[in-house]
């Protein structure tokens, strides 16, 4: 197949006797080599005048070489009143690039070594530029001035997607341990009950400070609703002896695991999560033998088949004695709790087999 050799005039500013000889030995290196170069250096005095010359170059020619310099871009712009040749080049250089809608294949800028892209004519910073004295870049402007492109590689398959990283850890935030903490569950529980008998008992968790121990329980509601249909919040009482602790029994408050599964199971992301932590919170009560406080609101729950648990706070008056402040407004109602022997509970695998931990056991209550 035969080719044709490209046409390509160079656009540059006579600066000094070596830069004139750098493109005339830029010229013969793309002649040498199949592109047809024209360059004012070829001629003497062309018959119809340079500027004319220069007008059939531009318009005739394939590519325009542009060489910049700091030199040709002053001239350009008008700062060096000197070289109108380059003035009257650039003036129909910058027409076509106005008539072409900008549009420009056919401009191409290119800088020796000791140029700087700063000298490139600002209708022509857009376009890719080539550093001539760069063998690589010269290879690249070679093969454009042929109109031949780096050969695209077959369109391969899409790597697969990566694996979205595995949530490996659910943490419920039910139990809210550094806001307990901060209210003080320290006096334990209390148990209320209706003197008529026709409603159901409450548990009172007794909160040092109430107003922490109200938001506790505004924001448990918020997860299970004043009624706990689901029952998410676990309540256990473990009675029995317990080796270096006092008379007494646990209270365990924390959360249903199977009721906080269940609630993950349906979570858009619940295929990534592989573990469930939940917090619960102990209070270890040493009541004196012979009371029936815990047996009565046995009792009452049994015959109710439900109970309330509240927040409140143990008041201590010299005159009146120990009294209780509670905040039925933030009662939860609840149908299951699980009274327990300590001796039953295993030693783990168990939500209260923390009770048989060595930290618990060598806690002082």
């Amino acid at each position: 197949m035969e080719e044709n050799n490209p046409k390509v005039f160079i656009s540059y500013s006579h600066d000094s006797k070596e830069h004139q000889d750098r493109v005339l030995e830029l010229s013969n290196k793309l002649r040498s080599e199949g592109i047809d170069c024209s360059l004012d250096q070829y001629e003497d005095s062309p018959p119809e005048g340079w500027p004319k010359w220069m007008d059939r170059n531009v318009k005739n020619s394939d590519f325009i070489l542009v060489v910049c310099t700091e030199t040709y871009y002053k001239r350009v712009d008008g700062t060096d009143e000197k070289g109108n040749g380059i003035k009257w080049e650039s003036t129909l250089i910058y027409q076509q690039l106005y008539n072409a809608g900008t549009n420009n294949t056919k401009f191409i800028p290119v800088i020796f070594k000791d140029g700087e892209f700063k000298y490139i004519p600002e209708p022509l910073q857009g376009s890719t530029f080539y550093n001539v004295d760069d063998s690589d870049e010269y290879e690249k402007l070679y093969w454009r001035l042929r109109g031949v492109k780096a050969t695209k590689p077959e369109l391969g398959k899409l790597r697969e997607l990566p694996e979205k990283p595995r949530k490996t850890l659910f943490i419920s935030g039910l139990i809210d341990q550094e806001k307990w903490d901060d209210a003080k569950w320290q006096a334990g529980v209390a148990y209320l009950y209706s003197a008529e008998g026709d409603l159901p008992p409450v548990i009172t968790v007794l909160f040092k400070n109430l107003d922490l121990g109200k938001e506790i329980f505004e924001e448990i509601i918020e997860k299970t609703g004043v009624e706990d249909k689901t029952e998410r919040l676990r309540v256990s009482i473990v009675e029995g002896e317990v080796p270096n602790q006092e008379y007494g029994y646990f209270v365990v408050i924390g959360e249903n695991v199977e009721s906080t599964n269940n609630l993950i199971s349906k979570l858009p992301e619940n295929k990534d999560i592989q573990y469930v932590g939940i917090n619960q919170r102990i209070h270890r009560m040493k009541p004196n033998k012979g009371l029936d406080n815990l047996s009565n609101f046995k009792r009452e729950v049994e015959k109710h088949g439900c109970y309330y648990i509240a927040p409140a706070k143990q008041i201590k008056d010299p005159e009146k004695g120990i009294g209780y402040k509670i905040e039925m407004d933030y009662k939860i109602l609840k149908r299951k709790i699980e009274f327990r022997e300590y001796d039953e509970i295993p030693d783990k695998n168990d939500p209260d087999s923390i009770l048989k931990s060595e930290g618990v056991l060598k806690h002082k209550f």
